[in-house]
């Protein structure tokens, strides 16, 4: 998923005018003819309006807002921020050809965002898909020939959007090569600034996590598909933008790296990224979590969010990640370290060492990359010890419910 630089265009137009309704402000929307409580969305989305009808000459009378899609014959109750049409001259209908979806500068983009767009767009049949949330802007055109949504560089103006033209967006160039090991520490406080390394993690073990992120990151090397533990990898996914869930109700979005893989006869999605982590206790306290994460026909959620700061042992030459095994099972409370670790001593002994929970080494002074044995071993330890507590909590859950 590609995201675009524009925003900063289409956010250059007016706003309408400011009206106060009941004591609360007010826009009075062009489109639907009537005042409409000013939220972060509503800002985002009037701000889209005037794009289109002063930037992109689209004429306001063949845009809708808010529109059930249930009125073009979808059998859903979904709706539609914004669609523009097309006349057709001969059966004198409008049809639509664009649809733009808008969110809040606070919601971040994500694959289940990109979904539910490119969605509407299935069911209207349009060419041209948006998505915007006031600070990102992503763009697409379907091609009929291959069955697909090609990025886009912008919106076109209306004209063109009547005919089908489009830029699509330009391929990335070669990345940048990583920054050597030796100067990691250089580069730290971009990490902090994106929330991806806690404030309050040692500096002997920040600098090990900025190295596993552009690790992970880094999509030319890949995870060997081949079997691990108690799972198949099927496919290295790459990076996908999403957000999860966790057991206390809190949410992250971010870059994940994403693996594709066979679990007990089942295909899973799992997913690895970095974070930063407190508690509602110590709030001025910022660790850095490693968070996998599982998506399931369920819910999409952390099944491990592993605090660098509390399990990670900095050693000579190597760096060991330990686990302390504690489990939250949403309303059951805790599970019990004990009864998790004969769980996996049965499913995967080798992530147990002494007694303890042991995800593996990474060793010091030198860059990580996924297509290395000992990185690959330790992210496949990674998934297979997340997706046994997630095994776990089914069973404790299960084992309740029968009383």
């Amino acid at each position: 998923m590609r995201v675009i630089d524009i925003w900063p265009k289409w956010n250059s137009v007016k706003l309408p005018p400011i009206y106060k309704r009941h004591g609360r402000e007010c826009y009075l929307d062009p489109i639907r003819k009537k005042l409409i409580y000013i939220t972060p969305e509503e800002e985002v989305r009037q701000r889209v309006i005037s794009y289109l009808s002063e930037v992109l000459h689209v004429p306001l009378r063949v845009i809708t807002c808010e529109t059930h899609l249930s009125k073009y014959g979808c059998k859903t109750n979904k709706r539609a921020d914004l669609i523009i049409h097309a006349f057709n001259s001969e059966d004198k209908l409008f049809y639509p050809i664009a649809v733009i979806e808008c969110k809040s500068p606070d919601v971040y983009i994500s694959d289940k965002e990109v979904h539910q767009v490119v969605e509407y767009a299935d069911y209207l049949e349009s060419d041209y898909v948006v998505i915007v949330n006031g600070v990102d802007i992503i763009c697409w055109h379907y091609d009929k020939n291959t069955d697909e949504y090609v990025p886009i560089s912008d919106l076109p103006d209306y004209i063109e959007l009547l005919h089908g033209v489009y830029d699509v967006l330009p391929e990335i160039g070669p990345l940048p090569p990583r920054t050597p090991y030796d100067e990691l520490q250089n580069v730290l406080e971009d990490y902090y600034d994106f929330n991806t390394i806690g404030e309050s993690t040692d500096i002997e073990k920040a600098i090990p996590m900025v190295n596993l992120c552009v690790c992970y990151l880094d999509t030319t090397h890949k995870m060997t598909a081949k079997k691990y533990n108690n799972f198949s990898l099927i496919e290295d996914y790459g990076i996908r933008r999403v957000t999860y869930g966790n057991a206390s109700g809190g949410t992250f979005s971010g870059d994940y790296r994403s693996f594709l893989i066979e679990y007990n006869g089942s295909t899973e999605m799992v997913s690895v990224a970095l974070s930063t982590y407190v508690t509602y206790a110590k709030p001025d306290i910022v660790k850095t979590c490693l968070n996998v994460a599982i998506d399931n026909e369920k819910v999409s959620h952390h099944a491990l969010q592993y605090v660098i700061d509390e399990n990670m042992v900095v050693g000579k030459d190597e760096y060991k990640f330990y686990h302390h095994g504690r489990i939250a099972i949403g309303r059951i409370g805790s599970g019990k370290v004990n009864e998790l670790k004969e769980f996996v001593r049965s499913n995967c002994p080798e992530l147990i060492d002494s007694n303890q929970f042991y995800l593996g080494s990474l060793p010091k002074n030198q860059l990580w990359y996924l297509d290395s044995p000992v990185v690959a071993n330790f992210f496949a330890n990674l998934i297979a010890y997340s997706l046994i507590r997630d095994a776990y909590r089914e069973y404790v859950k299960n084992r309740a419910n029968k009383f």
